[in-house]
């Protein structure tokens, strides 16, 4: 019997261990093997249960968790496996349901003093999992509540901190009516690391290094809009006046090695504590440390919480307050936040810059533009190919008396909650509600080859107050016009300074009635719209929206300029 534990521990540990490394088919196999001997052992078939999710083998999944629930009902484990099948296969509804459940059983449980440390570890997870899923879904702000929950329950520091970060994150998906609850959100984050004492000082001044030293740090200098957004920078950045050192928190790519090459100091920091890479920032002498990332997934604000650098900027990459008072300056411009203008929840002060706070570059491979689709098709198609969360109710609404105001008119949507059943039917009984028939509406499931769907789409329309970023500069290469509305805040802002640095602010409207007539008046007018499908790639690339050369030029300037803040304040 001895024996027979013993190797029961070891099987359990080495099934574990693969798992863990990812390597699922042997550590079912391992589990397999243990379950022949010892059928109603739990925590093994409960490793396998998980293994044959990772390999998509939902239905021997669940027979797995009924087995273990047949043993022992109350196994907190099996409960959150049947959710990640759930998540898996694409059924939010019943993922949302079990995810409740689940966490009333658990909060039942924690407040009658069972084992309270083991439970909150799986309540903490399965609030996470709920703001996920909420996200989704469109319901932004119980979203926020979830992860805030999270974030409370979370006895690890670094968990902790990301949960709360993703409460910020699902804050931008706010109807405008509701942002004003959260004003304050922001400053949370921030307490969050008010025991950490700084790294910089004063004396940083003095280094006498002959030239600024500028740290990028990010999560997403790989193929991603980011990587892609940060390549003209680097390129152009002038080595007379600059040292560039790129800190990378990710896998490597091709796009990630093109990116390295154009640093004078690349490090990998992928899985690095966080107090590990900031001693790594100090040490490199960083003179100002840019974050890319904000609130986005896998960021390292963590790292800026230690204040490695002495002079710290967060933007490019998120268009949003950090809440962290270690960072000094949002990079921003004067059409996101026209000159005169504050918004109380930044954290940061806000760098104007006199053009873009970020450029686009053409990529080289971009399919050709195709002709309007109203020319074959007999009616005008808008679309957007935004995040499906962006969509609130206040969109639907608008995009509801646009289509009245243009009969016949179809709509594209196009996300990946659309990938399954119960996503379409969320988005549609969504829809239907906002007085939108559905027989208007094609969903499209996500797809990374995109841009070749544009020849299926007229007009795009752009969602507020989350603006569309990359996917707006995407449209207009393809030919295709981007509505926007321009809003009352930061983020807010962002698709007018897209549009007007594309040099097309007449897209840009001032009030719903505004985006509407515009939005029309394209659409009554096909000789408009096949000037414009055949000029836009044009306008844009001599637009100052695509103009390296200035926006690295302006970027050294502001680099300059809050340097020389430091050193003689």
């Amino acid at each position: 019997m001895k024996n027979m534990q013993a190797r029961r521990q070891e099987m359990l540990l080495r099934a574990n261990a693969l798992y863990e490394a990812k390597e699922y088919a042997r550590a079912a196999e391992i589990a397999t093997e243990l379950l022949a001997a010892l059928p109603g052992d739990a925590e093994m078939r409960y490793i396998r249960a998980a293994a044959l999710t990772e390999l998509e083998r939902y239905e021997e999944a669940r027979a797995d968790i009924a087995q273990i629930r047949a043993v022992r009902p109350d196994h907190p484990g099996a409960a959150r496996q049947e959710i990640y099948i759930d998540r898996a296969e694409g059924k939010i509804r019943t993922q949302i349901a079990h995810l409740r459940t689940f966490i009333a059983d658990l909060e039942q449980r924690i407040a009658a003093g069972d084992d309270i440390a083991y439970h909150t570890v799986f309540l903490a997870s399965a609030y996470s999992m709920l703001g996920e899923a909420l996200t989704l879904t469109g319901e932004s702000a119980a979203a926020i509540d979830a992860f805030l929950a999270s974030s409370r329950h979370e006895t690890r520091p670094t968990q902790r901190a990301e949960e709360y970060s993703n409460a910020l994150f699902a804050a931008n998906y706010l109807p405008a009516r509701l942002r004003s609850s959260y004003t304050d959100l922001a400053h949370g984050y921030g307490a969050l690391y008010a025991d950490v004492t700084p790294l910089a000082s004063r004396a940083d001044a003095v280094r006498g290094h002959d030239r600024i030293r500028i740290g990028y740090i990010s999560p997403d200098l790989r193929t991603h809009p980011v990587g892609k957004l940060i390549r003209p920078l680097l390129a152009l950045h002038d080595r007379t006046r600059f040292a560039v050192c790129c800190y990378a928190n990710c896998m490597e790519d091709a796009l990630s090695h093109a990116l390295r090459a154009s640093a004078d100091v690349w490090r990998n920091i992928q899985g690095m504590p966080a107090a590990e890479v900031a001693a790594l920032v100090r040490t490199d002498e960083i003179d100002i440390l840019v974050d890319l990332a904000g609130h986005t997934q896998n960021n390292c604000l963590s790292v800026l919480a230690y204040k490695p650098a002495p002079v710290q900027v967060t933007g490019i990459g998120y268009f949003n307050t950090t809440g962290l008072p270690a960072i000094d300056y949002m990079l921003s411009d004067v059409h996101v936040d026209p000159a005169g203008t504050t918004d109380p929840a930044f954290t940061e002060e806000i760098i104007r810059l006199p053009h873009s706070h970020f450029c686009y570059t053409l990529p080289e491979d971009l399919p050709p533009v195709a002709p309007p689709p109203m020319e074959r098709n007999g009616y005008v198609t808008f679309g957007s190919f935004n995040n499906f969360s962006k969509v609130t109710d206040d969109v639907l609404l608008l995009w509801r008396w646009l289509l009245d105001n243009v009969p016949r008119s179809r709509l594209i949507v196009k996300s990946k909650l659309f990938d399954r059943a119960e996503g379409r039917a969320i988005a549609a009984e969504r829809f239907v509600r906002s007085g939108i028939p559905t027989e208007r509406v094609e969903m499209r499931e996500f797809s990374r080859g995109y841009l070749m769907e544009y020849a299926d789409m007229d007009i795009a329309l752009d969602t507020f107050p989350y603006t569309g970023g990359i996917t707006t500069c995407e449209a207009l290469a393809m030919g295709v016009p981007v509505i926007t509305l321009r809003g009352e805040s930061h983020g807010a802002r962002f698709g007018e300074s897209l549009l007007t640095n594309a040099d097309l602010a007449e897209l840009i409207a001032d009030t719903p009635a505004d985006y509407v007539q515009i939005a029309a008046t394209l659409a009554s007018s096909p000789e408009t719209l096949r000037t414009l499908r055949a000029n836009l790639r044009t306008i844009l690339a001599h637009a100052p929206l695509t103009d390296a050369r200035t926006y690295v030029h302006d970027v050294e300037a502001a680099y300059a300029e809050i340097w020389e803040r430091f050193v003689h304040t």
